[in-house]
């Protein structure tokens, strides 16, 4: 609903513009990923919230909305990917205003991709940022059964989550506003049985989803620039 925004008219593909594959860059394809997890509130006793998405994504309203969450979920724990130093002070500090002590905070450091993707072992639940969702990164916690909640933003980089949430047919983890993104947070955290066989399920629900179908993406790709060639040849 934005196109009228762009310099360029927008092209819509079917189904996604993410062509996924877990192991990333990595020239060796035939490394060994990290398998995916129990759920560990099982065994922890508590939730882990997390986000590992590019620290640039996090703000101040996002790590309150985030705060406000853990206060309503009691011993509630939240991993974020951040920098040494003032940036993780300030997260501490931000946090400790909404009366959430430091000792529920811990943090990630930038690691090569196969420990990267071993972080997802210690997260439950990860949450999206806001005004840009997570893209990517997203993709990597769904392949380690890590779901997302995500809130719909009003641009294409705020709406990745409710994008790639339907591939993965799981409307569940979208939330149309900042009061339903902290019902179902809470609503989660609550029902750890699901979760968990979400979590077992959700590499495969990956696999079969357009996120992964190489064959169709290309397919789709082809098919616009066809459609995009016979506009200018029409105009």
């Amino acid at each position: 609903g934005f196109e009228n925004r762009y310099t360029e008219r927008s092209i819509h593909l079917p189904d996604t513009f993410w062509c996924y594959n877990p192991h990333g860059m990595s020239i060796n394809s035939s490394e060994a990923l990290p398998e995916v997890n129990e759920l560990p509130a099982l065994k922890n006793g508590y939730i882990t919230f997390g986000c590992l998405n590019d620290f640039s994504k996090i703000n101040t309203a996002t790590l309150h909305r985030w705060g406000k969450i853990m206060r309503s979920v009691p011993h509630s724990r939240l991993r974020l990917l951040a920098p040494h130093g003032q940036r993780r002070q300030w997260v501490l500090d931000q946090m400790q205003q909404c009366e959430i002590s430091q000792d529920r905070i811990e943090f990630a450091d930038r690691q090569p991709r196969i420990p990267y993707l071993a972080e997802y072992h210690k997260i439950d639940l990860c949450l999206d940022t806001l005004p840009y969702n997570g893209h990517t990164t997203s993709l990597d916690a769904f392949w380690m059964g890590v779901p997302v909640l995500t809130q719909v933003g009003n641009t294409v980089v705020g709406r990745a989550g409710l994008s790639q949430l339907t591939n993965l047919q799981l409307p569940q983890f979208v939330a149309e506003s900042e009061e339903q993104f902290h019902s179902r947070a809470i609503e989660w955290a609550k029902n750890l049985d699901d979760l968990a066989e979400i979590r077992r399920t959700l590499r495969e629900r990956m696999n079969a989803s357009p996120l992964m179908d190489a064959k169709r993406f290309a397919e789709n790709m082809e098919a616009a620039y066809q459609q995009m060639w016979h506009n200018f040849v029409d105009s």
